[in-house]
């Protein structure tokens, strides 16, 4: 298959391979004492709700390892990795949660089965940003059959679903998976370059003339959280500079005001797409977003929003107002 919409797939993994020896970045935007407020009180409230084996409670999925992901990042993303820092135990305990998981088809899985290709991305991407910062004899192995189930349940479209197996496709779920797959890269575990060729492909198939993106290739209309996923991925394959992804620039900041469903999912990948794909951009964007998300913060340090689950969200906001920090290997520019 060859790379569409113009975008270059050789640039793709040869920017991912070579992403191993650079090291995080920090933003040159601070962290402002309202955002440092929100941060330290998400941080607090997670680890309060946090349970004795690593997993964080859901109203709808059990205890998915998707949940323990994200809020184990959420601590990295503020300096506190497996073992050291304020929150060091914490991040050690999610670890053991996700590494515990593991079964022998490299799924990565509790909770919903039917959603377990969100858990195998997020959970992949942790384990591959913990690697090097904990001593888990487990770790590379585990990370490597987590990545090798990635690569053989990718679809003939290039994308995947919510069920580990080769079925049909749509963007939500396949923007997890690339985001997975680079952080692995990173880590210095082998992507094939036809996977990543492919997966980029999948993405254009599902631009629309507006800049955004639709739910799966060939229909439907631009949705701003998916939007921020696809740009995300151009940025992290080397293809910002792309037609789509500068036409997905432009959608992001004419939606910014974004309110619907799935809030905290879309500013989480938007973020992190601006950030990447439009330095320029990000100081006005970081200002305006940490704003809106302090506004929603509730007491207890929480963030929650339409279909998404409490801890899930806290974590995407936390993961958002951190990136400044540069901490995490995935936020380098």
């Amino acid at each position: 298959m060859t790379a569409g919409r113009g975008i270059s797939a050789v640039a793709a993994v040869l920017v991912i391979t070579a992403a191993s020896a650079v090291f995080a970045q920090k933003s040159d935007v601070g962290i402002s004492p309202q955002a440092r407020k929100c941060i330290d009180s998400g941080l607090a409230c997670l680890a309060r709700t946090q349970n004795e084996n690593g997993s964080w409670d859901t109203a709808s999925y059990g205890a998915p390892t998707a949940v323990a992901a994200l809020a184990g990042l959420a601590f990295m993303s503020d300096g506190h990795v497996p073992g050291r820092g304020k929150y060091g135990g914490n991040v050690s305990r999610a670890l053991d949660y996700v590494l515990a998981s593991a079964q022998p088809s490299g799924l990565l899985e509790y909770g919903s089965p039917h959603h377990a290709m969100y858990s195998q991305g997020f959970s992949t991407l942790f384990l591959a940003e913990a690697w090097g910062m904990a001593e888990r004899a487990d770790l590379k192995d585990k990370l490597k059959n987590a990545v090798d189930l990635i690569v053989r349940t990718q679809n003939r479209e290039g994308g995947w679903r919510y069920e580990p197996k080769v079925a049909d496709a749509d963007i939500s779920v396949t923007v997890c998976q690339i985001a997975a797959l680079s952080a692995a890269a990173n880590a210095g575990i082998a992507v094939p370059r036809e996977t990543v060729d492919n997966a980029v492909e999948y993405l254009g198939r599902c631009a629309r003339p507006d800049g955004g993106f639709s739910y799966q290739a060939g229909s439907g209309e631009s949705g701003y959280p998916r939007s921020g996923g696809a740009l995300f991925c151009y940025a992290l394959t080397g293809n910002s500079k792309a037609s789509q992804a500068l036409r997905s620039i432009g959608y992001l900041l004419n939606n910014r005001n974004y309110r619907g469903r799935f809030y905290f999912y879309g500013q989480y990948y938007s973020a992190q797409a601006i950030h990447l794909a439009a330095p320029e951009r990000w100081p006005d964007w970081y200002s305006f977003i940490a704003n809106a998300l302090a506004a929603k913060q509730a007491k207890d340090g929480s963030w929650s929003g339409e279909g998404e689950e409490k801890a899930e969200c806290t974590a995407m906001a936390v993961l958002v107002l951190t990136i400044p920090n540069g901490y995490l290997p995935l936020y380098q520019r």
